[in-house]
């Protein structure tokens, strides 16, 4: 622990703009309580969770930005955060802004890739002004080179008169809202074993509960939750069990790959305060594509895991591709929505799957209900057993899954599989309209081809010399004439029923959607790599607008209010690529910049 002295002098910068940091403080912000957490849908005019809410719905419940008048909204204030300096020397050259924006009361809370925090004023009505920015000082060429996939950060939390933060080195802060002084900071993850910190916390009473990404680097994932009091740890639960322990049995090797098993934690959980059970997704096992490697289920990879937030205990779970060969990591949100199914209210926990179904569960009991395609295309299995919820193509009787034939990459065998690798969706984002009783999420509709290879055991390990902090993927490129059955450049947009799980309608898209925004006034908000922003009717998907902000967005925007006018916020932040440059000529020429965009009337 630092103490706040020393943290102050060295942690916290003010802007330029302020002459004198403590003069120009705002009169002091009230507390985030657990009761407002709790009941944060009763503030639509704040934004208190990194998903709106406990329950992952990432809705917008306000309606003065609406269909109707949608086509007037224009930009209201932009800032530009510090933090895409480049970092001499090292393997990540640029930072990619992946968070979500919190609003409290006029303020705005925003975290850079390196895990810088900002304060903002927005009461102006007229601009964004800076308030104070906590800079953590990290080593950018050492914590970006042990990143596996990107120098990123998705967002802070809010706790009493605390904002709770990430860096990408591993540590959590509490920092006072008011000041921007760290009140302490904990290191939790260890890069020197690539751990390292992407993912919002997720506060629950006085605990903020993170996990570790670098999967692709052979970590042993895990959750952990830290006392906001001091900053000491309560308890730690491995994704990936020991021997002796449940689930262990399911890596049915002879040298212990459950010790470098995967199972990253990258987005943030949901909670049900009236059961007081958190959801969270966990990432694939590793290596990625080499499954002879890990034969077995490889529990907890890829799975829904029902934990007491009190003490860490897995109370129920549900693994949604065993002894994974695609690269399926399920961290991405499971939002949680009570309906009447058959005529019978069901309090569901709900996942757009990067395996390509969309699934619903019984959140108490962990009773699989449904899974649904939803991209266009799923060829690595023919559905769902629906009783169990396990692909059909599972074999309870092998220790590394064949899936359909022709689809899983084996050492030196082509493996073609649809969706592709990176989804279905990834961790951008759903959107669940409490409206329209619809959800709303990206999709990828393509394929992948892959060759599996041996990349060895780790240093020390059987006379092993593949070194930590590697890319561990055991996946080589298929030779570049394989044919792919859907073109990997499709994208969509999907509309769907949580009552069934089945899809609604369908947008397809040219460049992927990185997230989605639904509001009451019946609008879905999105943003993609070309720089567009744009609203479409949440009834028919038409688009009803476009913006585009000159530099590729790749976050989710997210909606507030100041006194009494409605905004729409996006963080704008990465680089566009070679698939971008077909599309539109223009973004060869987009400058990767650290951008926070407010719209409205």
């Amino acid at each position: 622990m630092v103490s706040r002295g020393r943290t102050w002098r060295r942690g916290v910068i003010c802007a330029a703009a302020l002459a004198v940091c403590a003069s120009s403080h705002p009169a002091a912000a009230r507390d985030v309580t657990d009761t407002r957490l709790v009941n944060a849908d009763a503030e639509p005019d704040n934004w208190l969770h990194h998903h709106a809410n406990y329950a992952g719905h990432r809705f917008g419940n306000l309606t003065q930005i609406n269909a109707g008048n949608v086509r007037t909204l224009k930009l209201a204030a932009m800032v530009l955060l510090a933090g895409q300096t480049r970092a001499e020397g090292g393997r990540q050259g640029m930072t990619r802004l992946e968070g979500t924006p919190l609003a409290e009361d006029g303020f705005v809370y925003v975290t850079d890739g390196w895990g810088s925090l900002y304060k903002l004023d927005l009461r102006s009505g007229s601009r964004a002004d800076f308030v104070w920015k906590m800079d953590p000082r990290l080593d950018k060429v050492w914590a970006g080179d042990v990143a596996c996939c990107g120098v990123n950060n998705r967002g802070a939390a809010l706790w009493k008169d605390q904002v709770i933060s990430i860096a990408l080195d591993g540590r959590l802060f509490a920092v006072h809202k008011d000041s921007g002084q760290i009140t302490w900071e904990r290191k939790v993850a260890d890069p020197g074993v690539a751990e390292t910190l992407t993912t919002a916390p997720l506060v629950i009473r006085d605990m903020a509960i993170v996990g570790p990404a670098g999967a692709e680097y052979g970590i042993r994932g895990w959750l952990e939750a830290t006392d906001l009091v001091n900053g000491t740890p309560i308890w730690r639960t491995y994704t990936i069990p020991a021997k002796g322990e449940r689930g262990n049995a399911t890596w049915a090797d002879t040298y212990n790959a459950w010790e470098t098993g995967g199972g990253s934690i990258w987005v943030t959980g949901t909670y049900d305060p009236q059961i007081n059970l958190m959801y969270w997704g966990t990432g694939n096992p590793a290596p990625q594509i080499d499954a002879e490697y890990r034969p077995g289920d490889n529990l907890y990879t890829d799975s829904l895991l029902a934990m007491d937030p009190n003490t860490g205990a897995i109370k129920w779970f549900f693994q949604y591709t065993p002894n994974d060969p695609f690269d399926y990591d399920e961290v991405a949100e499971h939002p949680l929505i009570d309906l009447d199914i058959g005529g019978t209210m069901r309090r569901l926990v709900t996942h757009a799957g990067r395996n390509g179904f969309f699934y619903g569960f019984d959140r108490v009991s962990g009773e699989f209900l449904y899974g649904r395609q939803y991209p266009n295309l799923v060829t690595w299995t023919n559905g769902l057993d629906p009783k169990t919820g396990r692909p059909l193509a599972y074999n309870p009787n092998t220790a590394v899954q064949q899936y359909n034939l022709g689809t899983v990459p084996r050492r030196g065998v082509v493996g073609v599989f649809c969706p592709a690798l990176a989804g279905g969706k990834n961790w951008e984002p759903s959107s669940y309209s409490r409206t329209l009783r619809t959800v709303f999420t990206p999709s990828t509709e393509g394929c992948s081809a892959y060759v599996a290879e041996n990349d060895g055991h780790f240093e020390g390990k059987l006379g092993g010399t593949f070194r930590k902090r590697a890319m561990w993927d055991g996946r080589a490129p298929a030779p570049p004439d394989t044919p792919l059955p859907l073109a990997q450049t499709a994208f969509s947009l999907n509309a769907i029923d949580p009552r069934t799980g089945e899809v609604r309608f369908k947008l397809m898209q040219d460049v992927k959607t990185w997230g989605v925004l639904a509001t009451a006034g019946g609008i879905v908000f999105g943003g993609n790599q070309l720089g567009d922003v744009f609203a479409l009717d949440a009834r028919t998907l038409n688009t009803l607008w476009t913006f585009n902000v000159g530099t590729p967005i790749q976050a989710p925007p997210m909606t507030f209010a100041v006194g009494g006018r409605q905004y729409v916020a996006i963080m704008a932040g990465g680089a566009a690529g070679a698939a971008q440059r077909v599309l539109r000529n223009s973004t060869a020429f987009f400058t990767p910049s650290n951008y926070v965009f407010f719209f409205a009337l």
